[in-house]
């Protein structure tokens, strides 16, 4: 747990409110609770500031003008803008792992009916479930926590701290909480920010291979019971993705989107961040998705358009040459004309 006071001082900030304020983790804005520290830097969350649970809010001096506060909230306030600060504020509560010492950690907790196949590495306190299958080559790091009747096919990573499910599938190669593609850029230089949130995948999802499944920066990446993911595709850090749906080959999803249950997304296709997309879409292959979808549409194209829509849109685009050489027979028949 640390003191206001001490987060304080390490952002050179001021505090308004109870320096004494124990919190323990640092969470998102939406999800944080009352024991955590959130921060605001868009106006759409200053000026809901005490509709957030955490006690302890994080802006800076500017945005402080005209704000009317709750009793028991507690501000701490920056030179400059906090997104800049990120940086030093996640690596402040980023989790320490333990060193790597055995092929097997002596403090892991593995459950009955477990097979672990050569060359595996399984890290300090994690829990494995009853009758899971673990290939060769797996890494499996600290804190991970595993269901029962897994199946992990070989040179799959799990990161530290990610939870799966009873009755998941990773196929070969497959990464599970990768780091999300964060940095702040300060000056000329791109300065990494550290992901400290991790990867939940709920009961039977399947995760095809060389998949790549990024861990949330703030907050968890959660992929829901019942969805398949195919082979070679990425979703970014902070992403939902909801029940049932099916995530077809090569398919990119930029960070913090949220999808709703029984959602198709065909081949290729490329999701834009901050977006939500409601249940039962389907999404035809190579879209490009760049504003938010309502449930129950089938869409396609880039920007993404009603699929009939779409494939008239199309079908008058084969009839482009034909006409452009008409309008220059008009044309011409009309300067013949003058």
């Amino acid at each position: 747990m640390y003191t206001v006071e001490e987060i304080a001082n390490l952002l050179e900030g001021k505090v308004v409110g109870d320096k004494l304020k124990k919190v323990i983790s640092l969470s998102s804005f939406i999800e944080a609770t009352e024991s955590d520290i959130t921060f605001a830097s868009e106006k759409k969350f200053i000026s809901k500031i005490n509709q957030t649970k955490a006690k302890v809010v994080i802006i800076s001096e500017e945005n402080n003008k005209e704000l009317t506060l709750k009793e028991d909230k507690i501000l701490i306030l920056t030179k400059t803008d906090v997104r800049k600060l990120l940086p030093k504020l996640l690596k402040f509560f980023k989790k320490e792992t333990k060193s790597l010492d055995e092929l097997i950690e002596k403090d892991s907790k593995i459950g009955k009916n477990v097979k672990i196949a050569p060359n595996s590495y399984i890290g300090h306190n994690t829990t494995i479930g009853e009758s899971t299958i673990i290939y060769p080559n797996v890494t499996i790091l600290e804190g991970v926590k595993i269901g029962k009747n897994v199946i992990i096919y070989p040179n799959v990573t799990i990161r530290e701290f990610c939870e799966i499910g009873d009755n998941v599938i990773l196929q070969p190669g497959a990464v599970i909480g990768s780091d999300g593609f964060g940095y702040a850029t300060v000056g000329e230089k791109h300065i990494k920010i550290e992901q400290i949130g991790k990867v939940i995948i709920e009961e039977n999802v399947e995760i095809g291979a060389n998949a790549s499944i990024d861990r949330g920066a703030i907050g968890d990446t959660i992929i829901k019971k019942g969805t398949k993911i195919d082979n070679l595709v990425h979703i970014g850090h902070n992403d939902k993705i909801g029940e049932n749906c099916l995530i077809v080959a090569q398919v990119g999803i930029s960070g913090s989107v949220e999808i709703g249950n029984n959602v198709i997304l065909a081949g290729q296709v490329g999701v834009a961040g901050h977006l939500k997309i409601g249940d039962n879409v389907i999404v035809a292959a190579k879209s490009g998705i760049t504003k938010e979808i309502k449930s129950n549409l089938r869409v396609s194209g880039f920007p993404v358009q009603d699929h009939k829509k779409d494939l008239k849109t199309k079908i008058a685009m084969t009839k482009l040459p034909e006409m452009l050489k008409r309008i220059k027979k008009l044309e011409k028949e009309v300067e013949d004309l003058k």
